[in-house]
């Protein structure tokens, strides 16, 4: 098993959104709900050129991608998708640690919920919760996580 991490192109867009709707999709989600997140689930050429965006290739093949973004307080580590088919193969803790390793101060995700403890095992703290209420699901809340860098 070959892993490497590099940094995304353009031409990097159209697989890392395949990716971030397949993975989110595996956690079960109502079509409803991924519908109305279609967009923030895209990678656009502009926004892979605006905020360091990483992509892992296992094997030769495009498996993972997650990005930084700019916070309020630091750094947001943004969008950590992994092909469901390579789960549990070190996938996401690569991307997620090349990500930690080019931040510094506070690096903070907003985890959905079913990735919280993945981010705990990393060593990140939780903070708070921040409410993201869905159709049917009014008082849904997300786990935010921090790492002190």
């Amino acid at each position: 098993m070959r892993l490497e991490i590099r940094g995304a192109v353009s031409d990097d867009a159209a697989r890392a959104t395949e990716i971030a709707r397949v993975a989110k999709a595996h956690w079960g989600y109502p079509a409803e709900w991924l519908a109305q997140w279609e967009d923030d689930l895209s990678f656009s050429p502009e926004k892979i050129a605006k905020n360091p965006t990483f992509i892992a290739i296992l094997d030769g093949a495009t498996v993972g991608v997650c990005q930084l973004q700019e916070g309020e307080r630091g750094v947001v580590l943004d969008h950590v998708w992994v092909d469901p088919l390579c789960h549990g193969r070190g996938v996401g803790r690569a991307l997620v640690e090349h990500a930690l390793s080019v931040s510094q101060g506070v690096v903070a995700v907003i985890a959905d919920p079913n990735a919280e403890r993945f981010y705990i095992k990393l060593g990140a703290k939780r903070v708070t919760e921040i409410d993201a209420p869905m159709p049917g699901v009014p008082d849904r809340k997300l786990p935010l996580l921090e790492w002190v860098r």
